[in-house]
């Protein structure tokens, strides 16, 4: 296995030429860190489109009120503490004196709420996260066009207060706190005047351990330390350089010849070639793919056929095909999110939603008038059209077509084309993923109430909605967890309106130097206090 890699780096060292080698770290010369990731998705405005880069970004240079550590206890970061009111519905959060943005300008409350009146402007059409603001009152009104950004009731009461009064009690408002719209940005730089703000670094601040110096589309964002952080003796390097590596190959390469320290998103068969390696992080991602049915097209639309297609399926042989990064599944919240009421998994607090049954799916499939499929219309499987998602789609049509006599037409698209079609429900079948944003269950959940913008098969169950809405009403997180539960079965495990195939890991390799990695609730590695040794 060495010699194959020494091979592939061989073979694509020539396409990594204008990435530079880390710097020595020996005493009195900079630290510098390359990381090489495999997605450049998204901004990096905490108001627009704040996916897959502006995650790892956020992580670096822009400072949170709170944040959460890998055992779930709060850090503090923009803010040193808050205070709620008797009632749940005001939330008080003091900032740090000494909090001051890249430029050495002073973070106040108004950075803060030039983020969330951005994210709420409805002329803002890339403000994907503004429904996290919506227990906030006034918000939702505010971003539908109905009610006015002066009446959110998210106000600066001072330069260094921010308070945030709440339509009803809200028990994982500390949660919502870490998604991207409660991020601060630079009142008066970052504006939706000028949507390109954040590419410029006189512009796009930071008030975390780094700042931007250089950003390139498509390709990498050069970040320096922040010399006016509050905690800026905790950074120990001097230059964090990411680059955007979409070819794994590549990427591993990239790796294996130095020229990057941490590579992120590689190859699954890297798993096993390092296992037991110091170099090897394996994140468990809170991630979960599914396969959505339409509920208007029939025969989707009997609770027979969606559940006989669940059962019918045999998730380890599909995860065999499609690799080891891939783990088999039956739930529709991530497999690795963590119980808001115990130091479980969510999903190994009850038993399992369904259980494979193959010969189950063919009676379901008989009482449903397909006997041994016969008589069956041919479906269409949408899915973005990537390796990994092309294997999962052609695993699901020879099972479905080997065990319950079912032909489905493939279709692969382009992930602008799969994203339309997803939202205008013209799918019979459609591959779905969900990754988390914050670490709750209701993350994923309330994704299906009748009400939502993500409900995008057409969901429509009363008992459904007053579940989710009952959690959201209690302030006991024991009931509120088996309300959750009882949710997700009926999602799942008796309506089977979202079909669970899969969960994910990420598979990384970092240099034995890197050193003080610390690791965040969702089990990410954060570098800001990281260090390189000799």
């Amino acid at each position: 296995m060495k010699s194959v890699r020494k091979i592939l780096a061989v073979l694509l060292v020539l396409t990594l030429a204008a990435v530079p080698m880390t710097c020595a770290s020996a005493e009195g010369t900079e630290k510098v860190l390359n990381i090489a990731t495999f997605s450049g998705a998204g901004d990096l405005d905490p108001a627009g489109i704040a996916i897959d880069m502006w995650t790892e970004y956020c992580k670096m240079c822009v400072d949170p009120l709170i944040r959460f550590d890998a055992d779930g206890n709060v850090v503090y970061e923009a803010a040193e503490s808050y205070e709620v009111s008797e009632d749940s519905l005001t939330w008080t959060f003091h900032l740090r004196e000494n909090g001051k943005w890249s430029d050495g300008s002073p973070v106040t409350a108004a950075d803060f709420i030039n983020t969330i009146q951005r994210a709420l402007n409805p002329d803002n059409g890339m403000s994907i996260y503004a429904s996290v603001l919506y227990p906030i009152v006034g918000a939702q009104e505010a971003r539908s066009g109905e009610g006015s950004l002066e009446d959110v009731a998210a106000v600066a009461l001072d330069d260094h207060t921010l308070q945030f009064t709440l339509k009803a009690p809200c028990t994982y408002f500390t949660s919502l706190l870490t998604v991207g719209p409660f991020y601060p940005s630079k009142a008066g730089l970052a504006t939706l005047e000028d949507p390109s703000w954040w590419k410029n670094p006189e512009t796009s601040l930071g008030n975390g351990a780094y700042y931007l110096t250089e950003y390139a589309d498509g390709d990498h964002y050069f970040l320096k330390k922040n010399p006016n952080y509050w905690n800026a003796d905790a950074v120990n390097i001097d230059t964090v350089n990411v680059y955007l590596i979409y070819d794994q190959q590549a990427l591993l390469a990239a790796y294996q010849t130095g020229e990057v320290d941490v590579a992120t998103g590689l190859p699954d068969y890297i798993g096993e070639a390092y296992a037991g390696s110091d170099e090897l992080f394996i994140w468990n991602m809170l991630t979960s793919k599914f396969i959505l049915p339409n509920l208007s097209v029939a025969p989707l639309d009997d609770v027979r056929v969606r559940e006989a297609i669940a059962l019918g399926l045999n998730r380890e042989e599909i995860c065999a095909v499609i690799g080891a990064d891939y783990i088999p599944s039956t739930s529709y919240v991530a497999e690795f999110m963590m119980s808001n009421a115990s130091s479980e998994y969510f999903s190994k607090e009850r038993e399992p939603l369904f259980t494979e049954d193959v010969a189950k799916a063919q009676e379901l499939l008989a009482e449903a008038g397909f006997p041994g499929g016969e008589g069956f219309p041919t479906l269409t499987y949408t899915y973005p059209n990537s390796d990994k998602d092309a294997l999962l789609a052609q695993a699901i049509q020879a099972q479905l077509k080997q065990n319950l006599g079912i032909s489905i037409e493939l279709n692969g698209v382009e992930d602008q084309v799969y994203s339309s079609t997803r939202a205008d429900g013209t799918y019979d079948l459609i591959r779905h993923s969900w990754t988390a944003d914050f670490n709750d269950p209701i993350n994923y959940l309330d994704l299906y109430t009748s009400y939502s913008g993500g409900n995008y098969n057409g969901v429509n169950s009363p008992e459904y909605d007053a579940l989710i809405e009952a959690s959201n009403e209690t302030t006991d997180q024991n009931e509120r967890n088996d309300l959750l539960h009882q949710a997700e079965r009926l999602l799942v495990g008796e309506n089977f309106y979202v079909i669970p195939v899969t969960t994910q890991v990420y598979i990384c390799l970092w240099n034995p130097r890197l050193t003080n990695v610390s690791i965040n609730e969702k089990g990410e590695p954060m570098y800001r206090c990281a260090d390189l040794t000799e």
